[in-house]
């Protein structure tokens, strides 16, 4: 039986579910920063702590993880919102993790973006099921492609997470476009060179594209110069910011120390969306405002530094700093005072409360 190994437990000191701290085992403050934005992912919380998980995971053998890693991590969310903990150890998770990649057994920080990105990965192979999409009539490009990424195979990872880019490249002698698709369960964008900026200066300077050198263009049939730009074609219900901090540099990597000033309410993403004009599923109407609702934070420099998370809780509709096995209540202005450390963002779409993870294909 999988056992959560607790620490500093006080039995007369009952906490509100879903406010408990997590020891830290050795620099894993990176880890335990993922977990607390994961934990008040409301939908994500409520399917582990309601087993819905359990109906879905694979353990089959061409899956490498068979199921251990989100059993794990099912383990780690219920005893976090257990409301009687003042704080546990997710020794079992992190050993777990640790056998299937070799970087998070040690005791050396470790970037908390990458360790999202496995960690959603491993999650959904653990708990993807065959669930072809339901559509009337031809599959756009945009529709194609995505089956093509997800294999037909879904989960509640997936349907939370998970979004979908266009990437066009054009040539500037002839024109000459070249459009792909690819899919993200979080969105890497790179700061500008400037001392202070916005989430939404951002997001633009992402979406409007590059020049790039040297692509081979499939009209002129030689290396031509050309413009590189994104779209997004679907958005996530929960759309994972990571504001790239690290930056090349001749030296190497160094931290960028840039203000981002983020919203925490009634971010509107609809602008930077395209609609493919034969897509009929992808683009369903909806609300495209998120607000936030969690912060993966790093302090410090390339050579050593410190993670936290600050939370909003879905229940209590109060934001909490959660350091390591610390956890206190926090006004919005703690949360907007992060714009020179917020390294994850975390935002959910207004539109949440009506997604489902059981039947989201119908």
């Amino acid at each position: 039986m999988v056992q959560i190994k607790l620490f500093n437990v006080v039995d007369n000191c009952n906490p509100h579910p879903g406010i408990t701290g997590l020891k830290n085992l050795g620099n894993s403050c990176y880890m335990n920063s993922i977990i607390q934005c994961l934990s008040n992912t409301a939908f994500l919380a409520k399917y582990f702590n309601d087993n819905g998980y359990q109906d879905d995971l694979n353990t089959n053998s061409d899956n490498e993880t068979r199921g251990q890693i989100a059993e794990e991590f099912a383990q780690v969310i219920k005893a976090l919102w257990r409301g009687q903990y003042k704080s546990i150890a997710p020794r079992d998770l992190k050993d777990t993790i640790g056998h299937f990649r070799l970087q998070f057994d040690s005791c050396e920080q470790q970037d908390s973006h990458e360790f999202l990105t496995f960690l959603l990965e491993w999650m959904h192979n653990d708990l993807r099921k065959d669930n072809k999409m339901r559509i009337d009539g031809p599959l756009s490009a945009a529709e194609k492609e995505w089956e093509k990424a997800l294999k037909g195979q879904y989960s509640v990872i997936s349907r939370l997470f998970m979004g979908q880019l266009r990437s066009t490249i054009c040539c500037t002698t002839c024109s000459g476009k070249s459009i792909t698709y690819e899919t993200f369960t979080s969105l890497s964008i790179s700061l500008p060179e400037a001392n202070r900026c916005t989430l939404d200066d951002c997001i633009r300077h992402f979406v409007s594209g590059q020049r790039i050198s040297g692509w081979n263009c499939p009209h002129c049939k030689t290396a031509r110069e050309a413009t590189k730009k994104f779209d997004f074609v679907k958005l996530a219900p929960i759309m994972v910011i990571h504001l790239n901090r690290f930056a090349g540099t001749e030296v190497g990597l160094e931290k960028k120390n840039t203000s981002v000033v983020f919203p925490l309410m009634d971010f509107n993403l609809k602008q930077y969306l395209v609609v493919d004009a034969d897509s009929n599923t992808l683009n369903h109407p909806h609300n495209y405002s998120y607000n936030l609702y969690g912060l993966s934070n790093h302090y410090g420099t390339m050579g050593g530094g410190h993670y936290t998370a600050f939370c909003k809780s879905s229940t209590l509709n109060k934001w909490y700093k959660y350091d390591d096995h610390s956890v206190s209540e926090i006004s919005e202005q703690n949360v907007r005072s992060q714009n020179s450390y917020a390294y994850l963002l975390f935002y959910t779409s207004l539109s949440y409360e009506s997604y489902t993870y059981i039947d989201e294909s119908s």
